[in-house]
């Protein structure tokens, strides 16, 4: 048997685990959270960590960190979602478990940066 053929299937099951993390969910818009607080149309999702949200609450939103999505995703209420994120890591994989849940996920923030104008995220 070959070496080469147990190095591609690992190259094949990292990269994809590369991709879910690292490369940027395509349509999903960059805006500022404090401008959505008032909207009840517009789920505000914190995907953060618990130990790192409660730090930094950010008021109406609804707090899931992206490890319990697998178990709790149902408890997300069915509105178009505005993702609060701390990285581009954690926003991507968010982005990409929600739709892969059917959920709609229309634009996120990150807690690290200052809001302003965006465009889509390509």
């Amino acid at each position: 048997m070959s070496i080469g053929i147990p190095i591609a299937l690992l190259a094949l099951a990292g990269s994809n685990s590369f991709y879910k993390r690292y490369v940027t969910a395509k349509g999903v818009e960059h805006g500022c959270a404090d401008e959505l607080k008032g909207n009840s149309d517009i789920l505000l999702l914190d995907v953060r960590a618990y130990n790192i949200s409660y730090k930094d609450p950010i008021e109406g939103a609804f707090e899931l960190p992206i490890a319990y999505f697998i178990r709790s995703y149902e408890e997300i209420p069915d509105r178009p979602i505005h993702i609060v994120a701390s990285d581009k890591m954690e926003k991507n994989m968010a982005v990409r478990l929600l739709r892969k849940k059917g959920k709609n996920i229309i634009s996120y923030s990150l807690t690290e940066e200052e809001c302003g104008e965006r465009t889509l995220a390509y």
